[in-house]
C-alpha cells in the first residue's frame, strides 16, 4: 500500500512537472520568435508573437514591456501605452519603461504627459547617454509646442546702372509731326552708382505642429538710392498676409497684400492685391508652381493711370544633383480706368539655371523675355505701341559665415544683367547694364 501511494505521488509530481515544462516551452517559443523578429526589424510579426505570449501571461512585466516595444514600432501607440502602464503596475521604479512611455506619448502628441515622464527619468540621475537622449527629446517637445516662427533676410549691396533714367538709344524720336529731339535729363544715356537695401521679415503661426494649416505674414522694404539721380530713388514697402495649407506633397497659399512705392521720396503708386498659388512636389526632381493675382493700382501722381492688373504664372522646377532648372511662363493684362494708352497685354518667359560649384560656390544664369502689346494707338506716334524686352543675367554667390545650427548665415553675391528693349516707338527703345555686389544676412 505504501509503495502504491509513493508511485501515485511520483506520477502526480511528474505530471505537474510536465505541465509546467510545457507551459514554459509554450511561453518561451513566442518570446524567442518575437525577439528574433524585433532584431530583424520585422515589427508586425514581433507584435503578434509577443501578443501570443501576453495571452498566456498577461501580468508578466517582461512580456508586457516587449509587447509595448513591438506595438510602438508597428505604430500601435495606444496599445503600447497600455502595455507600459501594466509594467509600471508591477514595477513602478522601471526607468526604462517610463522612458519608453514618454516616447510613446510624444508620438501621440500628448506633449505634457511625455514631458512629465521624461523629467521623472531625469530625476533618477540616468547614465550620460540616456540623459543626452532625453535632452534631445525635450528640445523636440519645445519645438513641437512652438506656435510662432520668425525668419528674415537683409541684403545690402552697391552697384552701377548704365542707364539710370531708361533713356532711349537715340535722342531723336520719330513722331506724327516729324523727328523730335529730346532734351533734359532723360535725353542722354547716363550711368549712376546706387546703393540697394532689401529687408524681408516673415512670421508663421501654426496652432499645432501636426496641423496642415498655418498663417503667414510677410513685410518687405526695398530701397534703391542713386548717387546723383535722386529723383529716381525708389522705396517700396509691402505687407502680405494670409493662410496656407500643406498636405504631403501639396502646398496651397492665399494672401491679401498692399504695396506702397515712392519715387524720389514722393508717393507714386499704391497696390492692393489678392493672390493665390500652389506648389506640387511631383517627385524629388520635379516641382510644379502656379500663381494667380488680382491687383488694384492707384497712381498718386496721375489718377487717370489708375488700373486693375490680372496675372497668372505657371512653371516647373527641375532638380538633378547639383543642377536646377527653373522655367516659367506668365500672362498679364492691365486695364487702365481712364488713360487707355496704359492698357496692355503681356507675355513673360523665364529660364534660369543654377549650379552648385566646389568650395561652396553657386552660379546662376537666366534669360527673361517680355512681350507687351498696348491696346490703344498712341496719338503722338500714330501706332499702337508694341515692346519686346530681353534681359540676360548671371551671378555667383558663396556663404561667408554660418551659425552652428545653420539657422543664420551671411552670403556674398555678385551679379550682372543686360537688358535690351525693342519698341516700334523710338522713345521706348533702350539698353541697360546693371552690376551689383551684395551681402545677405538670413536669420
Amino acid at each position: 500500500m505504501r509503495h502504491t501511494i509513493s508511485r501515485l505521488t511520483l506520477a502526480a509530481l511528474l505530471a505537474v512537472g510536465l505541465l509546467v515544462f510545457a507551459a514554459g516551452a509554450a511561453w518561451a517559443d513566442p518570446l524567442a520568435e518575437g525577439r528574433a523578429k524585433m532584431a530583424a526589424q520585422e515589427y508586425e510579426g514581433a507584435y503578434h508573437s509577443f501578443f501570443a505570449a501576453f495571452e498566456q501571461h498577461p501580468t508578466h512585466p517582461e512580456v508586457n514591456f516587449l509587447l509595448g516595444r513591438a506595438a510602438f514600432e508597428s505604430g500601435r501607440y495606444e496599445e503600447a501605452v497600455m502595455a507600459y502602464e501594466r509594467v509600471l503596475m508591477y514595477n513602478p521604479d522601471s526607468g526604462r519603461t517610463r522612458l519608453e512611455l514618454a516616447r510613446t506619448y510624444m508620438r501621440l502628441g500628448s506633449t505634457e504627459i511625455a514631458r512629465r515622464y521624461f523629467l521623472e527619468v531625469l530625476a533618477t540621475n540616468p547614465p550620460e547617454a540616456v540623459w543626452q537622449n532625453i535632452q534631445r527629446f525635450l528640445a523636440a517637445l519645445d519645438a513641437a509646442e512652438k506656435k510662432h516662427f520668425f525668419t528674415g533676410m537683409f541684403t545690402v549691396g552697391v552697384g552701377h546702372d548704365s542707364n539710370v533714367r531708361t533713356s532711349p538709344v537715340s535722342n531723336i524720336v520719330d513722331t506724327v509731326i516729324g523727328n523730335v529731339t529730346l532734351t533734359g535729363d532723360g535725353a542722354t544715356v547716363t550711368g549712376n552708382y546706387l546703393l540697394n537695401t532689401n529687408l524681408v521679415l516673415n512670421h508663421v503661426y501654426r496652432k499645432r505642429p501636426s496641423t496642415p494649416r498655418s498663417w503667414r505674414t510677410t513685410f518687405t522694404n526695398y530701397n534703391a538710392f542713386h548717387e546723383a539721380a535722386n529723383d529716381r530713388d525708389l522705396n517700396l514697402y509691402g505687407l502680405s498676409t494670409g493662410p496656407t495649407w500643406r498636405k504631403e506633397r501639396l502646398l496651397i497659399r492665399t494672401s491679401l497684400s498692399y504695396n506702397q512705392i515712392d519715387l524720389g521720396f514722393d508717393r507714386y503708386l499704391g497696390i492692393l492685391g489678392i493672390s493665390g498659388g500652389l506648389t506640387h512636389v511631383v517627385n524629388q526632381n520635379i516641382v510644379l508652381n502656379a500663381e494667380a493675382a488680382i491687383q488694384k493700382k492707384n497712381n498718386h501722381q496721375d489718377g487717370d493711370r489708375d488700373a486693375y492688373n490680372y496675372s497668372f504664372n505657371l512653371g516647373p522646377v527641375f532638380s538633378y544633383g547639383k543642377n536646377r532648372l527653373n522655367l516659367m511662363v506668365g500672362l498679364e493684362t492691365e486695364r487702365a480706368k481712364v488713360d487707355l494708352n496704359n492698357t496692355y497685354d503681356r507675355l513673360r518667359l523665364l529660364v534660369r539655371y543654377d549650379r552648385a560649384l566646389p568650395r561652396d560656390f553657386s552660379f546662376f544664369t537666366a534669360f527673361r523675355f517680355q512681350d507687351t502689346s498696348y491696346t490703344e494707338e498712341a496719338p503722338l506716334f500714330g501706332v499702337t505701341r508694341h515692346d519686346e524686352t530681353k534681359t540676360y543675367s548671371a551671378g555667383v554667390s558663396r556663404p561667408l559665415w554660418r551659425s552652428a545650427d545653420r539657422s543664420r548665415s551671411l552670403t556674398g553675391q555678385a551679379t550682372h544683367s543686360r537688358t535690351v528693349a525693342h519698341s516700334n516707338i523710338d522713345l521706348y527703345d533702350y539698353r541697360k547694364n546693371v552690376s551689383t555686389v551684395a551681402v545677405t544676412l538670413t536669420f
